[in-house]
């Protein structure tokens, strides 16, 4: 971490630390490299559950022209 070596906060043990926790960090929602969609609702799922938000029921959208 180069650009905390400037602060004084900082030691060298610190900075030893952080580089090894910035290369094991991982993206949860990737899987085999690829982007997970199911990852990412689950984890919506239960992040919404846990603040307590209420589950809304599933409304398929009705139409026949829509356009992006």
């Amino acid at each position: 971490m180069e650009k905390n070596k400037k602060n004084l906060l900082f030691t060298s043990s610190i900075n030893s630390d952080m580089e090894k926790l910035a290369n094991t960090r991982k993206n949860p929602f990737l899987k085999n490299g690829k982007y997970n969609p199911d990852a990412w609702l689950k984890f919506a799922s239960q992040m919404n559950e846990f603040m307590g938000h209420i589950r809304k029921p599933f409304k398929p959208i009705k139409g026949e022209h829509f356009k992006l």
